[in-house]
């Protein structure tokens, strides 16, 4: 029972940081992000955000969960106080709706 719990920690573990889109494919990710307006939120989210978390799109999250993330990430980022909302106003524009 132990291990299975264990296992089932990994898998989730692994499950959260799998997906996005490869940093590599750049076409991919052009694409990706393509069907966002122009913004700064869009640009400081694509620079200081995807980038380190596979290109990752708004849409993954909750409009809901989004502002603890953006809390929580900002100062690793090192993202000013305005680059902080304008990328909050980017992703819960684009998130999913619960």
């Amino acid at each position: 029972m132990k291990t299975l719990i264990q296992l089932c920690l990994i898998a989730v573990v692994l499950y959260g940081c799998a997906g996005g889109i490869n940093p590599k494919d750049t076409a991919a990710v052009e694409a990706a992000f393509s069907k966002y307006e122009e913004s700064d939120g869009k640009a400081i989210f694509k620079e200081k955000c995807a980038r380190c978390h596979g290109y990752r799109l708004p849409e993954t999250r909750t409009t809901e969960k989004w502002p603890k993330i953006i809390d929580r990430m900002a100062p690793k980022a090192k993202l000013t106080d305005d680059q902080k909302s304008a990328v909050l106003a980017f992703v819960t524009k684009h998130g999913k709706t619960s």
